[in-house]
This record gives C-alpha cells, sequence and structure tokens, in this order.
C-alpha cells in the first residue's frame, strides 16, 4: 500500500496544492475573501480537480517510465509489480476523467486551461526521453501554469499589490524548476540512455548540464526578493527567503541529486512564508 501511495508523489502534490491556495488567496488580495462560502466552494473543488490530474499524470509518468525507473531507482518496489499495467492504465484515465469533471464545474476558463495542461502533460509523458532540452521547459511551463489556474480559478481576483506579486513569480517558479529538473534528468541519465533518451544531459555531458542548472538557479535568486521591495510581500516573506538562501545556494556545491533536493525545499519554502506572510500582514 505503501508503494502504491509513493507512485503519486504525494508531497509534491501537495506543494502543488499549497502553492495553488496560495496563488489563489493572493489573487484576492487577503485571506479574508475566502470566508465566503461559494469561494471556499470553487476554490475547494478545483483544487480537488488539480490532485486528481496531478496524481493521475505522476501515475502516467510511471506508465511509460517502467524500464528507465528500474535502473535509475533500483530501491523502489515497481509499481507494475503491485498493480497490473493495465490497472495502471485504467486508474489514470479514471482519475483523469474525475479531475475533469471537477474542472468543469468550476467554470469554462479553468477547465480550458486544465484541458490544454493535459494535453501537453500526455504529450511529454509519450515523448520526454525525445525532448532534449524541452524536457525540462515543459515541465517548467506545467508547473508554472499552476498561476493562471489560480486566477482562472479565483475569476482573476481582485487588484492588489499581493496579486500583481503572480506576475513576478512565475518567472522566479520557472528558473528555480528548470534547474530542478536538468539537474533531475542528471540523475536518471543512465535510465535515460538504457531507453534510448537525448535529454540535455546526455546531450552535453553531465557537467556542462550541472553548470546550466546551478547557473539557472543562481539568476533566479535576485528574483525572489523583487515583491518584498515593490511592497507586494511583508517582513514575513523576506525574513523566509533570507533564513532559506543558505540552503539554497549551500545545495550547489553537492551532488546533482542533493541539489534536487535543495531547490525543491526552496520552492517549499518560498510558499510556506508567502502564505504566513499574508495571513499575518494585512
Amino acid at each position: 500500500m505503501l508503494a502504491i501511495l509513493k507512485a503519486f508523489r504525494l508531497g509534491k502534490v501537495l506543494s502543488i496544492l499549497l502553492g495553488v491556495l496560495t496563488i489563489s488567496i493572493y489573487a484576492f488580495g487577503a485571506v479574508s475573501y475566502l470566508q465566503d462560502r461559494a469561494i471556499q466552494l470553487r476554490v475547494g473543488i478545483g483544487l480537488i480537480s488539480i490532485f486528481l490530474l496531478t496524481c493521475a499524470g505522476y501515475l502516467m509518468n510511471d506508465y511509460y517510465d517502467i524500464k528507465s525507473d528500474s535502473i535509475n531507482r533500483p530501491q523502489r518496489i515497481p509499481l507494475k509489480e503491485l498493480i497490473s499495467e493495465k490497472n495502471i492504465k485504467r486508474l489514470f484515465i479514471g482519475f483523469f476523467l474525475v479531475g475533469l469533471i471537477a474542472a468543469l464545474w468550476v467554470n469554462l476558463k479553468f477547465f480550458s486551461l486544465i484541458i490544454l495542461d493535459l494535453a501537453i502533460l500526455i504529450f511529454y509523458n509519450v515523448y520526454s526521453k525525445r525532448l532534449y532540452l524541452f524536457k525540462a521547459v515543459i515541465v517548467s511551463l506545467l508547473v508554472v501554469s499552476i498561476y493562471p489556474l489560480s486566477l482562472a480559478l479565483t475569476s482573476g481576483g481582485y487588484p492588489s499589490l499581493r496579486r500583481d506579486s503572480l506576475f513576478v513569480f512565475p518567472i522566479w517558479l520557472f528558473l528555480i524548476i528548470l534547474a530542478y529538473e536538468i539537474a533531475e534528468d542528471i540523475v536518471g541519465m543512465q535510465g535515460d540512455k538504457e531507453e534510448g533518451g537525448n535529454t540535455l544531459p546526455i546531450m552535453i555531458g553531465a557537467k556542462k548540464a550541472r553548470n546550466l542548472a546551478t547557473l539557472i538557479a543562481l539568476i533566479s535568486t535576485p528574483i525572489a526578493f523583487i515583491p518584498y521591495f515593490k511592497g507586494m510581500c511583508g517582513t514575513v516573506y523576506l525574513i523566509g527567503a533570507l533564513l532559506t538562501l543558505p540552503i539554497f545556494i549551500g545545495c550547489m556545491f553537492f551532488k546533482e541529486k542533493t541539489l534536487s533536493i535543495g531547490l525543491l525545499f526552496y520552492v517549499r519554502a518560498i510558499t510556506f512564508f508567502s502564505l504566513v506572510d499574508i495571513i499575518l500582514i494585512k
């Protein structure tokens, strides 16, 4: 059962849901707007939709990566030993369908964006090993799509400096996830080679790919502080960003797996402190 739950990547899924919730609050400009029952229901169903579709995406990824995962993650119990490949396929298709029905209930714009994300996700899972740098770019775009999804979920929100920050944070997040995905591709080079993949590290070498990932991560660093200096976020956000910065910088001096873990931690920390900041500072 535990191995099946791991296939859903619940840690990453919950991070995405926390991100969507935080962005939605920023779109409104204040937590108080969530006291409205209609808004609670719409946001709640939107989060359920994103939860189901994200879990389905990870299951689909496992379905197409069975061979490479057996090489890159030999310690992990293969999902096909717990569930037949046919049932894995049925499961992610079922999640997709229920998630789409929930998205349609939210509003047409949200549903349309979900359909676009879903099309890109399916394309990625089928052809990811042959996309070169575009593999990391596509994943970064899919993650960043939580911003337009959240704006659709909140019907555009209300004008405020908080909402204005939602046009800065996506740039930062895109760069961080891009660096993270390149680092992950370095870790998974062996399995990708076995499947005839042409990911960026395979094409230019692990060392150059590592340097590129580090450079992209460093470029993103000052962008994370723009919302504070533009008055879009408060001191709680600044303190959180400064406290986690040494960990973010420090992970760049270790192996690729540590680098990717550090980058993911930084994203989660910034999201957490963004949420705490808007809750505590009106």
